[in-house]
């Protein structure tokens, strides 16, 4: 039996229950409280989400990618890595450049959007066992969400998206990426490895993003992701994305024109390739409650401001894959 500790939104832990599912391994999610974490504490391994207990083996494990290559090494039925060492090496390194890239800046915008639109839903998410769910409840989930949001916002940026150029370095990875798998439709090889369902994961959380998720460069990825979540019976969207889709049809509109990024603005061309990186990186900042009275002007600013603008509702509907 696998025990996974988790965060049932989070797309790093999709990455492991689908992994678990696509190798057919007995397992048990461990739904964690976000702030404290204490249900992991009395591990050795670093305190992050996903972890994995192998209660046969005994092995503690965290990160996604690790948590993955220790699947495939332990119980290598229905392997996700190649068995060919070039192949499994460029797996790898497509694994740990999405982690440390797509992984970080579709977390950063996805939650942006959510703030933009619906800060409410954070309380859900984050606040669902805390005092019975007493958070979630509609009032205090308003008062509630300034302070997550700000908390959220101190530890991921999101307030210096636009200094970051997050939205252009997404845009730079993810059109190579959609023309490459246009052409051999897997990442590596001729089959699904752990690469493809690290990217199709990865992605998820651009799907909230209007900017992204109606990207005419875009739409033959977003096709390809919905194909993989078909074939494989992941779930088609998840909760924060349904909360989100309804808000918008009530309102009739969402906040997704980038004003600053140029219609006629070139996009990248050529193949795209990992980085030549051994593991993961993360961009998680250390945040103290001293912080958040004096950061709250950015949740405010992030809240309210102008450089994404509204635009009238209109879902998206990717071709079929």
């Amino acid at each position: 039996m696998i025990e996974l500790y988790k965060l049932h939104w989070s797309h790093y832990v999709e990455k492991v229950r689908w992994a678990l599912d696509y190798k057919r391994l007995d397992w048990r999610g461990i739904d964690i409280v976000a702030f404290t974490k204490r249900e992991m504490k009395r591990f050795d391994c670093a305190q992050t989400v996903p972890l994995i207990h192998d209660t046969a083996t005994g092995v503690a494990i965290s990160d996604s990618s690790p948590i993955i290559r220790y699947l495939d090494d332990t119980y290598p039925e229905h392997p996700l890595l190649p068995a060919d060492p070039a192949g499994r090496t460029l797996a790898w390194r497509w694994m740990v450049t999405l982690d440390s890239t797509l992984g970080l800046n579709a977390r950063r915008l996805g939650y942006t959007q959510v703030i933009m639109e619906c800060p409410g839903i954070l309380s859900k998410l984050f606040m669902p066992q805390v005092c019975g769910g007493l958070f979630t409840r509609p009032v205090l989930r308003t008062l509630a969400a300034p302070v997550l949001g700000t908390m959220l916002a101190l530890r991921f940026r999101f307030h210096r998206n636009r200094q970051d150029r997050v939205y252009e370095q997404l845009e730079e990875q993810l059109v190579p990426i959609a023309a490459r798998l246009e052409r051999q439709g897997f990442l590596v090889g001729g089959r699904f490895t752990a690469a493809d369902l690290t990217l199709a994961c990865l992605l998820r959380p651009l799907r909230i993003v209007p900017h992204f998720a109606h990207h005419p460069r875009l739409q033959s990825l977003f096709a390809w992701q919905e194909r993989l979540f078909r074939e494989h019976g992941r779930d088609a969207a998840f909760p924060y994305e349904t909360l989100l889709a309804e808000h918008r049809q009530r309102r009739g509109s969402v906040r997704g024109r980038v004003v600053w990024l140029a219609p006629d603005r070139p996009l990248p061309a050529g193949d795209a390739q990992p980085l030549p990186l051994e593991s993961a990186r993360n961009d998680i900042h250390e945040v103290s409650r001293w912080q958040l009275l004096p950061a709250l002007p950015a949740y405010f600013s992030l809240r309210w401001s102008g450089a994404i603008k509204r635009m009238p509702y209109v879902p998206a509907a990717w071709p079929a894959g």
